[in-house]
């Protein structure tokens, strides 16, 4: 659930004590401390927690300039390295030679939407030419789509002319660096690294991969997929449009020669998740790929965010949060310390609840309990609906509480007939997300049962991964 809900949330359980609503509405807001402890959770793990996480692997499909904070960056030559290859970068300099100017056939692989290959060949014009920018040379090459656009925004490409250039870096089979001029990064990259991520965490037990978004000037974004497919034992990578922050497209997908990066993986896993990892604004994601045993098949598994929804997401925590909020205002001689300690471990619980009804679960009772309990399925955690429909619940019971709290109360009905009243917009949110969550649940509980198809990955072994 987003924080909103939450903090909502936390509200919501202070207004069961009458001793705190009556506290409120002398205009003593101590009791929204409730809230904040709902909160709690989240603010510990994002500001926190996320930064002293251990990362095995950052990718960085496009670093941001460090003045601009925007992709691409603009850098010298000579800080290019093989170690850059498929990221996006800009350099500026002066055309040094033309080296080759013509036009063929270009031949690629392209993906369709069943997952099937298709190899395609197109006829293209190219450019290929050298840049210094007086630190060094790189060759750089335009052709396709990209070569069209290039001549539309540079005009003819002369000898001697100062130019910015954006693409990503290459190498060649001589070992030698070159600029593909693109719009984007190229996809293969993210798509070796998770791969081999994966096939050390087989041997070594756990790999941890932070994924860094693409911010592109004007706050928008290059949206990516990242896929794991089990079944072909594969790794792709797909290369979206720009979008807004709200995920809104404002361009075409890239060209589909370097749309897709694809890689291999040697070793079974299984994804327990049956949607591709999207990535466009905030930041990107970080997935652990560890080891266990599925069936009594060594795999490797992935865990989204692994230092989410860990002890700050806990019932201990819970009970820890109540314990120092009553000891604070016990201190400070707030009358009504007992009851604040118990909503705010309320609050904090209805965050673990709320959040246990999506995906990730949580790791209840530590140190009882050793790993994360997955989540009833009922909605994402930025699902709309739950979020209202939980929200509107919240609101509806502080209504419900303010209104019964009072005599005489505003609303003269009976307790059961006014909380029925406010919350059946809730009772229908809820009921849709149910029966939404039925076909997510078809599509995981399908996907493990291949996964039990023990000889599927056998045979595959024996193929070759294939």
């Amino acid at each position: 659930m987003r924080g909103f809900t939450h903090y909502i949330s936390g509200l919501a359980a202070a207004t069961f004590f009458a001793a705190l609503v009556g506290d409120l509405r002398l205009g003593i807001l101590i009791p929204v401390i409730a809230a904040a402890a709902a909160y709690f959770p989240d603010f510990v793990d994002f500001k926190f927690g996320k930064f002293f996480a251990r990362r095995d692997y950052e990718i960085d499909p496009a670093p941001w300039d460090e003045k601009k904070h925007y992709a691409p960056k603009l850098v010298k030559i000579s800080e290019l390295s093989e170690k850059n290859r498929y990221q996006f970068f800009a350099v500026e300099g002066k055309v040094e030679e033309i080296l080759v100017r013509g036009s063929g056939k270009l031949t690629y692989k392209v993906l369709r939407e069943d997952g099937t290959e298709e190899t395609v060949t197109d006829s293209y014009n190219s450019i290929v030419f050298t840049l210094n920018d007086g630190t060094g040379k790189i060759t750089v090459e335009a052709f396709g789509d990209d070569y069209e656009f290039f001549e539309e925004e540079f005009g003819k490409i002369e000898e001697g002319r100062e130019m910015l250039v954006f693409g990503y870096v290459d190498v060649d089979e001589d070992g030698s660096l070159k600029l593909v001029v693109s719009d984007a990064p190229h996809p293969q990259g993210i798509a070796e690294t998770i791969a081999r991520a994966i096939e050390e965490a087989y041997h070594e037990g756990e790999r941890i991969v932070k994924i860094h978004n693409i911010r592109l000037p004007g706050d928008v974004y290059r949206q990516f997929f990242v896929h794991l497919d089990p079944p072909k034992r594969e790794v792709r990578v797909e290369m979206g449009p720009i979008v807004t922050p709200g995920g809104v497209a404002i361009t075409d997908k890239p060209p589909e020669y370097r749309r897709y990066g694809i890689a291999k993986v040697s070793v079974p896993f299984i994804k327990t998740y049956p949607k591709p990892t999207r990535i466009d604004s905030f930041s990107g994601p970080e997935i652990a790929f560890r080891r266990a045993t599925f069936k009594g098949k060594t795999v490797v598994k992935d865990r989204f965010l692994p230092w989410h929804h860990g002890f700050s997401h806990s019932l201990t925590m819970g009970i820890i949060i109540g314990l120092v909020v009553f000891a604070f205002f016990k201190l400070i001689g707030y009358s009504h310390a007992t009851e604040l300690a118990i909503a705010s471990m309320i609050g904090q619980w209805l965050h673990v609840f709320e959040d246990q009804l999506g995906f990730m679960g949580s790791n209840l009772l530590p140190p009882i309990t050793k790993d994360v309990i997955p989540g009833f399925k009922l909605g994402e955690s930025g699902s709309g609906l739950t979020n209202f429909s939980t929200a509107w619940l919240m609101i509806a019971f502080m209504i419900w509480n303010f209104n019964r709290f009072t005599d005489p109360r505003p609303i003269p009905m009976s307790d059961a007939k006014l909380l029925l009243l406010l919350a059946w917009p809730s009772i229908i949110g809820f009921g849709i997300a149910i029966l939404r969550s039925f076909k997510l649940r078809r599509e995981i509980a399908e996907l493990m049962d291949y996964y039990t198809n023990l000889e599927a990955f056998e045979e595959l072994e024996e193929v070759g991964g294939i």
